[in-house]
């Protein structure tokens, strides 16, 4: 493996490892504050429930938080390319990139939850599109490492 192509995926594997903890991280304090404010609203808790929602709440956080990360690494390399050579196509891929991190931030269940908004039950479809995503950004960052 060429040193571009160790770079790329080690950078690809700290961003999705990076994802991966703030996600979690973001998980369990909005879940636990969740639980509390559901509770003091004298909502029922029923656990095989509450344990549902709150694995494919998780896997949305993580999923989101890594492609947020992958977004982040990708504008880094399209600005750093776009600073040396001032193509207006790297320009647009910078802007691209950017819209995405935006959806991607807009995307966060925990932003809805801020809001106002509750989790509709998708179930296992509420993940999946971000998955997809998530592969998609990793093929798109390997290939911009080349």
């Amino acid at each position: 493996m060429s040193e571009t192509k160790s770079k790329a995926f080690a950078l690809i594997v700290v961003l999705i490892l990076v994802g991966t903890v703030v996600g979690l991280a973001m998980s369990h304090v909005s879940l636990k504050k969740g639980k509390e404010i559901a509770e003091e609203r004298g909502h029922p808790f029923d656990r095989g429930m509450a344990r549902a929602f709150a694995l494919r709440y998780t896997a949305s956080i993580i999923v989101i938080s890594i492609n947020v990360m992958l977004l982040i690494g990708l504008l880094w390399v399209y600005m750093d390319t776009y600073s040396q050579t001032k193509s207006n196509f790297m320009l647009g891929l910078v802007f691209f990139i950017g819209v995405l991190l935006i959806q991607s931030l807009l995307s966060l269940p925990l932003i809805h939850a801020l809001f106002g908004y509750t989790p509709s039950g998708l179930g296992p479809f509420g993940v999946i599109p971000y998955l997809f995503e998530t592969m998609a950004l990793v093929i798109l960052m390997a290939l911009s490492m080349e």
